[in-house]
Formats: C-alpha cells, sequence, structure tokens
C-alpha cells in the first residue's frame, strides 16, 4: 500500500455588484473505501457539512452567509489516501450494479446479442474479453461535454472515457458481473489535482473485491494504486450532487471555477 496526498481547489466569487446573502457549494471529496482506496484524512479549509450516499460517496457542503460585491472565497481540500495496487476484499451490495440504467443500455438488444461472445468459464475471464473486445473497437474520439452512453459507442464506435467506460459496464452486466463507473483522477505521486485530468473507468467485482477496469487507457487490474477515486458513479436517492462530476453551486451571481 502507498500513502498518496492530493490537494484540490476551488475559487468562488460574487460577480455582481449587490450582497449575496447566501451561497451554497458541494463538491466531492475522496470515495471513502473501495477495494484499493481508503480515505485516511481530509482537512478543509472552511467549514462544512458532510453528507454520504449509499454508495458511500462523500459529498463536502459549504454554506457562506453575506458575500460582499465581488468577493472570493477560496476553498482548499486536502486529503491523504491509502492505495493499494492489490484489490481487497469488501462486502457490496451489488444488486444495483447489474441492472440497465440510463446509459448503461444492458437490457438493449444490440448490447445483449455482442455480450453473448464473451461469456467464458469465469467472470475474470468475461471480463477481460470485454475489456480487449471495448479496448480494440471503441476509438477515442476527444473529450465529449455530454455523455453518450454505451448503446453510442457500440453503434457509432467512439467516445471518450465515459463511453468506453458505459459499454465495457453494460456488457459485463448482462453477463451478470457486478460492474459500477468511477469519476476521479490517475496519478502516480502526490499532486495537485487538476481539472483537465478527470478521468471516468469501471470496475468490476469478483470473487470479493473490486478491481479496476480502464479500457480508454488499456489498463486491466494494472497500477491500481493510481487511480484516485473521487466519486462512485450510480442512481443515488440522497446525493445533493444530482449529475454534476465535481462541483455544484447555488446562488445568484455566484461563479465557481476549479483551480
Amino acid at each position: 500500500t502507498f500513502i498518496r496526498q492530493i490537494q484540490y481547489n476551488f475559487t468562488l466569487q460574487n460577480k455582481t455588484n449587490q450582497l449575496l446573502e447566501k451561497a451554497e457549494f458541494w463538491t466531492y471529496a475522496p470515495v471513502k473505501k473501495t477495494s484499493t482506496q481508503r480515505s485516511v484524512k481530509i482537512e478543509v479549509s472552511h467549514p462544512y457539512d458532510l453528507i454520504e450516499d449509499e454508495f458511500g460517496n462523500q459529498i463536502l457542503h459549504f454554506t457562506f452567509e453575506n458575500l460582499p460585491p465581488y468577493a472570493s472565497k477560496i476553498i482548499t481540500i486536502s486529503a491523504d489516501l491509502e492505495l493499494s495496487d492489490i484489490s481487497n476484499p469488501i462486502s457490496a451490495d451489488n444488486q444495483s450494479f447489474l441492472k440497465a440504467e440510463r446509459y448503461i443500455e444492458s437490457d438493449n438488444h444490440e448490447i445483449k446479442q455482442l455480450s453473448d461472445k464473451f461469456r467464458s468459464s469465469t467472470p475474470l475471464k468475461t471480463a477481460k474479453s470485454i475489456f480487449l473486445w471495448v479496448t480494440d473497437n471503441i476509438k477515442y474520439a476527444g473529450y465529449l461535454k455530454d455523455e453518450r452512453g454505451a448503446l453510442y459507442a457500440l453503434r457509432k464506435r467512439e467516445g471518450d472515457c465515459t463511453e468506453f467506460m458505459d459499454l465495457f459496464i453494460a456488457l459485463s452486466r448482462v453477463n451478470n458481473i457486478p460492474a459500477r463507473g468511477i469519476g476521479g483522477y490517475v496519478y502516480s505521486e502526490n499532486t495537485i489535482l487538476k481539472p483537465s485530468d478527470y478521468h471516468n473507468w469501471a470496475e468490476f467485482y469478483d470473487e470479493g473485491v473490486w478491481k479496476i477496469a480502464d479500457p480508454q487507457k488499456k489498463v486491466f487490474m494494472q497500477n491500481q494504486s493510481n487511480y484516485i477515486a473521487m466519486r462512485i458513479i450510480g442512481e443515488s436517492l440522497n446525493n445533493p450532487m444530482g449529475e454534476y462530476n465535481r462541483f455544484r453551486f447555488k446562488g445568484d451571481g455566484l461563479e465557481v471555477r476549479m483551480n
């Protein structure tokens, strides 16, 4: 295992000439625990409320009262993470990671038909076959602003890291392998997170552990300690972030950027 230190910063600014009576800001802290990551310590520059959803995501909620005209607040978040190259056992309720959902169209007949060719003697061999097919047949199209999903990736044979992830997950779920999406960063050393480095990959559940599969970067269960999970992607009932990947804010005239 490795201890890796990360830091990331946000600037919140009232862009108007009026007093902003209330500004709210939400962002993710690193995922508390996965098979390859444990959040050891979090330090934050401003008071916050911690919200945890059913997937183990940690959301930091900040409230600022009476933000003066044109005033700024800089929020700094630091975290110590214990990361491992070897997947460690973790108990999980995986039913939600076997279902079809938006962008993961595992109930579509085209995806079902394709998935049959990957079925092998073990879940690991099946997952590896799916991974190799996705890496060989989907072309990286550069960053796409909007998520297109697994069916788009299959039909168009292209996408960004999100579509690679979606298609791997959909094909795994058809084969009864729990699989989920992860949003985060890939770094091999202590670092300050850069917004342009945000990345999506997949994990599949086998023999009591989650294992990393990143078809866009052609990584299958390798260098797992480089993967920093900020968000387990799923349809949550109690996550105030909604579909926002990195942060969300509320307040008339408020502008936010990740530095």
